[in-house]
């Protein structure tokens, strides 16, 4: 009785089924001027593919660079090819020649690092173009073209780093020129290090002779020994000038507060010598026509550069206006009134700006 209850269940379950084979993963593809971006995640393609078009719109509307050619000397230049992967003991961008074509990888790991990296392989991939359109090993270039390259990249995608790097140079020392050279300074010195670099060479025309022969391989120094007796003495003027010629489009925390210093720091000759006046004491001495004058001017410096002003001081400069505005006409009263509480906000953003960075000092938060 058992034997045939067997033999009925082995005939009702029939031939097993075999386990259906794992999918293969999906490939994703974006293909560019530059190069063909690949992945297994669309949105990271794209979010690469969006930084090698910024980089062809650099190279080719700001500098004027044409377009890599299709063929260069008879021989057939194939894109880039620009792989997102994690290869188990590659770096993070690493780039290679295959069958003629210029193979770029890149691991992406956190959003953090991603737009820093996606910029580095963009510009890695272009310069690697056009190291090996001349005959060149891909790795020829000085690493400050890659790094100046991937920098100007992320300005044109966020155009806020621009004015972050200027106010950052002002506040850091600058980087050896060696450094910046062997792409071993901060991101900031290749950006500035580029910059500074164009404005002196001059006409568009040199500004790509010179980053071509970079980008071959050719040795950067040759072109600074034109420029200046001093390579190191022409890096620092050319650098704090052009720190200092550029006003930024909006200020930070510590550079507004120091223009509010600045803005209210009274200093008159009243007959005897110059003497530094508080707001209230100010405002006694108003018919003095030395007085009257300077706050006509500062009032109108105030209105030109409000709008630059960090928003945490942005209610102390608002105050500050109404004040300066009031001041030929209102009462000695009214005006105590509002420098009380311009006052007020000053304090006031004095705290937000010890939280703000209280924040941006913790280190688990990047």
């Amino acid at each position: 009785m058992l034997s045939l209850l067997a033999t009925w269940v082995f005939l009702a379950a029939g031939e097993p089924v075999a386990a259906p084979a794992p999918e293969a993963p999906r490939i994703f593809a974006n293909e560019g001027g530059l190069a063909v971006v690949l992945g297994y995640e669309l949105a990271e393609v794209s979010f690469v593919a969006v930084h090698c078009s910024a980089l062809e719109r650099y190279t080719q509307q700001v500098l004027a660079i044409p377009a890599i050619p299709g063929v260069v000397n008879g021989v057939p230049q194939a894109k880039g090819r620009l792989e997102i992967v994690d290869l188990p003991g590659q770096p993070d961008v690493s780039v290679r020649v295959q069958a003629g074509q210029v193979i770029v990888s890149l691991r992406l790991t956190t959003p953090e690092v991603a737009a820093q990296r996606a910029s580095e392989a963009a510009a890695r991939t272009w310069v690697g173009r056009v190291a090996f359109a001349a005959g060149q090993p891909v790795t020829a270039s000085e690493p400050w073209v890659a790094q100046a390259l991937a920098s100007e990249t992320r300005a044109l995608l966020r155009p806020a780093m621009v004015d972050f790097w200027y106010r950052e140079g002002r506040l850091a020392a600058p980087a050896r020129l060696a450094d910046i050279l062997q792409g071993k300074a901060a991101e900031r010195e290749a950006f500035l290090f580029w910059r500074a670099l164009r404005h002196d060479v001059g006409i568009s025309a040199e500004q790509t002779r010179v980053l071509i022969a970079a980008a071959q391989g050719r040795d950067t120094r040759k072109i600074l020994a034109t420029l200046a007796k001093s390579e190191e003495e022409w890096w620092l003027a050319a650098r704090a000038n052009l720190l200092l010629t550029r006003s930024p489009v909006s200020l930070g925390m510590r550079e507004s507060a120091e223009a509010l210093d600045d803005a209210v720091r009274f200093v008159f000759d009243l007959g005897a010598g110059d003497v530094v006046l508080t707001g209230p004491q100010v405002v006694r001495q108003r018919e003095a026509v030395g007085v009257r004058q300077g706050m006509e001017s500062r009032l109108l410096v105030l209105r030109r550069e409000i709008l630059r002003q960090n928003p945490v001081y942005h209610n102390a400069w608002r105050t500050l206006g109404a004040w300066l505005e009031r001041f030929p006409k209102s009462s000695p009263e009214e005006l105590d009134a509002i420098w009380a509480d311009f006052q007020k906000e000053v304090r006031e953003a004095e705290v937000m700006r010890k939280e703000i960075q209280g924040v941006l000092a913790e280190p688990n938060l990047k």
